[in-house]
């Protein structure tokens, strides 16, 4: 079987895909969750599961998440001598679709393109070699089981030269072979369709006795349950009477404990007033023995009081001459300190104004300062301003002067010299110049462009230069016009001109930039406005404060004098201020103490009134209480009080010993339960009521229909399709006995050809694992040890990584045994992540050889994995 392509549809993640396979070696690259494995997946739901009676829990996971849609997938094959295209599509729209493209063009849909498409698949591919060859991510690492392939076994036959079995037994063996193929299929060993057929006959017809028996037994149980509900309608009508004299005998028990609780509540309400009336009695009475006793203590606390009275009199009148006298001094300093306050503000005021006059007079120098040298960088802004040369059109004049004289010499020394020595007095005209020479004077000129010698009455000599003096004299005539042009537009008239201006330019400049910094200088940072009007505030300042001075008052000479009075009126203000303030502070103390005093004097007064009058109060209160009623009656209501609730109290313990003893929970439940009891048997006789009518119902429509007829006619069908297969079923099995004997002796001598597995893996395994490398085989062909210089391994001692290599080394050798068979693809899902650079690289070239023989596909997230790989045909998706 060769894979052609596979296109996918809504699978999964995949919205859609398609993948070509190469002949030989096709890597399919993606990344994780991009839907490599799911082209495994589809495989093997394609080959396995009809679309229609897959189970819905196996495909449900393929639908696109929040997509109601079908998944599709499609697949091309060439298997034996068929070429055709199966599609199947899951979950929504289920269909399948079988196009046969050869030998004879077939079109199939639904279980018969299913069927179709598995006789073509039994018939040529061995299904048990396809599983082996498969090796899914994330499976199991390592050995493949290879034994249940038929069609490897007949591959290593063949391979090794022939069947294990002579002439004749292997003419048995085919006919026995072909007996067999009559009932199984050769690949697999399972049923043929015709035997699948018939047992799925018997399954039905037994299914259809199934269900029909089963609604019998339904109407059985129906019948049953019928009975089984009438005899419990009767068992809970018998049950009624005992249940009501249950309910009632709890309900008189229930009244009993509900008059025994009445009592008690009764009985605790009457003693609620004793209680108060006690504690009413020992309430007045301590409230009596309270008042006695607070009487007693007032007139104590009364008389030591007055004893204290009258020495803070006496201190209070003293304290009181006291600040009469500091008051009248504080007084007398006071006046003093607003004399001196006066002269200390005059004192201020001359200060400031001679401050401000020496600050008016400091700006006024400094902006007549400023206002010359603004004078002078205007100035020297209008010299700048007519100067047109910058230093960058000084070099390109320079630059183009340069260039020009460059030109002219090499003109000069490329055009042709004329030299003139005439032997005797000459005139003529050279290019219309009037020439005249005399003897020794020779004339020598340079020809870069035509030069025309006219000799009256004699000649005219015309001299032309070459071609490329004319060029040479067009350059200078250029350079000129550049040279020009720059002197023009920086306004000068020649080179020596331009230098000077710019020098003077630099020299403005330097000029204007220190002219800047003395103006910065003088203003050190101020503003020239705010300088102005400073100025103006100091001029207006100065004749305010003229105006408001006493004019009979002598200004003083100078600043110093000026503070040295202002410091002497300061100097007397602040002794004058504090000698105020050690007065005021003594003054302020004597009234505290002054007004402590008399609020001691006043507070022990009037608590001495309020006492006298409290006491006066509480005597009267007592006298006229025990005038009421005596110490000796309350005393008494106390005692009678306490008797009469110790009765009450006694009957009270008494009645909740009986109550207890009744246990009025366990009464409460017993009546709630007896009540709920007897309600739940009345409604599950209406219940059981309900249901059997039910049944009776469903008992007569049974009768009605004929089920058992029915089941008898089931059953006779069924009778004959069981015989029908137990005929088929004893002489398959007689194939099959036979087939498998000549099997068994056939496995007996596997070992002797099983080498062509061995050597095929060996020969793989050579090229990873080195020349050393061997291996050895047990009988269900798979690796039992592995052997390298000499040393015998056993398979589970190796690593993980060299198992992985090894299952994926057997897998390619098998598939390349059966090649020449038609074979199977072999698929290797994201394999080789337990192998080190040097593995992959060897892997690689093993890889790429068995492609040779086989169809092999590689599945990887990690494309560098596989890079070693040689002619591969690579899809990315």
């Amino acid at each position: 079987m060769r894979l052609l392509s596979l296109t996918l549809e809504n699978w999964r993640a995949v919205e859609s895909c398609t993948i070509k396979f190469d002949t030989a070696v096709t890597l399919i690259e993606g990344d994780n969750e991009v839907g490599k494995s799911s082209l495994v997946e589809a495989l093997r739901l394609l080959f396995t599961h009809q679309s229609s009676s897959v189970d819905k829990k196996k495909v449900k996971p393929i639908r696109p998440v929040n997509k109601d849609v079908g998944s599709t997938v499609e697949a091309e094959i060439t298997c034996g001598e068929y070429h055709f295209i199966y599609r199947k599509t899951y979950n929504k729209n289920k269909a399948t679709e079988l196009n046969i493209l050869a030998p004879v063009s077939e079109q199939l849909v639904g279980g018969d393109a299913h069927n179709r498409a598995a006789e073509i698949m039994s018939a040529h591919v061995d299904m048990a070699l396809w599983d082996a060859l498969l090796m899914e991510q994330g499976k199991e690492i390592g050995g493949v089981k290879l034994s249940d392939s038929d069609g490897l076994a007949r591959a290593l036959d063949n391979a090794a030269g022939g069947s294990g079995f002579s002439g004749e037994e292997s003419a048995l063996f085919d006919a026995v072979q072909v007996e067999y193929e009559n009932y199984f299929t050769p690949s697999s060993g399972n049923y043929k369709v015709s035997v699948i057929q018939r047992q799925r006959a018997v399954e039905e017809t037994r299914d259809r006795v199934a269900s029909l028996k089963a609604t019998l037994r339904e109407l059985d149980d129906d019948l049953r349950r019928f009975e089984g509900v009438s005899a419990e309608i009767s068992r809970l009508q018998r049950a009624l009477p005992e249940l009501h004299a249950a309910k009632e005998q709890h309900e008189q028990r229930w009244t009993a404990i509900d008059s025994l609780q009445a009592r008690l509540n009764a009985k605790e309400e009457e003693g609620k007033p004793l209680q108060q009336l006690l504690e009413h009695a020992r309430s007045q009475w301590q409230r009596r023995q309270d008042a006695a006793a607070d009487i007693a203590r007032r007139e104590q606390d009364l008389a030591q009081k007055q004893a204290a009275l009258q020495p803070l009199a006496e201190h209070a009148t003293e304290l009181e001459r006291t600040v009469q006298a500091a008051e009248a001094t504080h007084k007398d300093l006071q006046v003093q300190r607003r004399a001196l306050q006066h002269a200390l503000q005059q004192a201020r005021r001359d200060t400031a104004y001679l401050q401000d006059a020496a600050e008016l007079a400091r700006l006024q120098q400094l902006l007549e300062r400023v206002q010359t040298q603004r004078a002078e960088l205007a100035a020297l802004r209008k010299t700048l301003a007519d100067i047109h040369i910058t230093a960058e059109g000084r070099k390109h004049i320079q630059a183009a002067a340069s260039a020009l004289d460059v030109a002219s010499r090499t003109r000069d020394n490329a055009a042709t010299r004329l030299s003139i020595d005439v032997l005797q007095a000459a005139e003529f005209q050279l290019n219309g110049e009037a020439i005249s020479l005399r003897p020794g004077t020779p004339l020598e000129r340079q020809v870069a462009e035509s030069l025309q010698i006219d000799i009256p009455e004699l000649a005219r000599i015309t001299i032309a230069p070459a071609a490329s003096a004319g060029e040479l004299a067009a350059e200078v005539d250029a350079k000129q016009e550049e040279l020009g042009t720059l002197l023009a537009r920086y306004q000068v008239k020649n080179v020596e001109q331009a230098i000077t201006a710019d020098e003077q330019r630099a020299d403005t400049e330097q000029l204007l930039r220190s002219a800047q910094q003395r103006l910065q200088d003088t203003l050190q940072g101020a503003d020239e406005e705010a300088l102005q009007a400073d100025r103006a505030r100091l001029q207006q300042a100065c004749e305010d404060a003229l105006q408001q001075r006493d004019p009979g008052q002598a200004l003083p000479a100078s600043e110093r004098e000026a503070r040295a009075q202002l410091e002497t009126a300061t100097e007397a203000l602040d002794a004058c201020e504090s000698e105020l303030d050690q007065e005021a502070g003594r003054l302020a103390e004597q009234r505290a103490e002054l007004t402590r005093a008399q609020s001691q004097q006043q507070q022990a007064s009037t608590e001495l009134n309020a006492l006298s009058s409290v006491l006066e109060d509480k005597r009267s209160s007592l006298a006229q209480e025990r005038e009421a009623e005596a110490d000796a009656a309350l005393e008494q209501a106390v005692t009678e009080r306490e008797q009469q609730l110790a009765a009450i109290t006694a009957e009270l313990e008494q009645l909740r010993a009986q109550l207890q003893a009744e246990d009025p929970d366990s009464a409460r439940l017993q009546r709630d339960n007896a009540s709920q009891a007897l309600r739940r048997a009345e409604r599950d006789i209406i219940d059981q009521q309900q249901e059997q009518a039910v049944l009776k119902s469903r008992l007569d429509r049974a009768q009605a229909n004929g089920l058992f007829e029915e089941l008898e006619a089931a059953e006779q069908a069924m009778a004959e399709a069981e015989d029908t297969l137990a005929a088929t079923e004893r002489r398959a099995a007689a194939a099959k006995l036979l087939w498998e004997t000549l099997n068994e002796q056939r496995d007996a001598s596997r070992q002797a050809y099983v080498a062509p597995l061995r050597d095929g893996i060996r020969s793989l395994g050579k090229i990873v694992f080195g020349s050393d490398f061997d291996i050895v085989l047990g009988e269900d062909w798979t690796i039992l040890d592995v052997i390298r210089d000499g040393k015998t391994i056993p398979f589970d001692s190796l690593s993980v990584g060299a198992k992985e290599q090894l299952g994926i080394l057997t897998r390619l050798a098998a598939a390349r045994i059966v090649a020449d068979q038609g074979g199977v693809p072999v698929i290797i899902d994201d394999a080789l992540g337990f192998s080190d650079p040097t593995r992959l690289q060897s892997m690689g070239a093993a890889i790429a050889a068995a492609g040779r023989d086989a169809q092999v596909v590689v599945l990887t997230c990690t494309p560098g994995r596989f890079m070693y790989l040689g002619e591969v045909g690579v899809r990315r998706l």
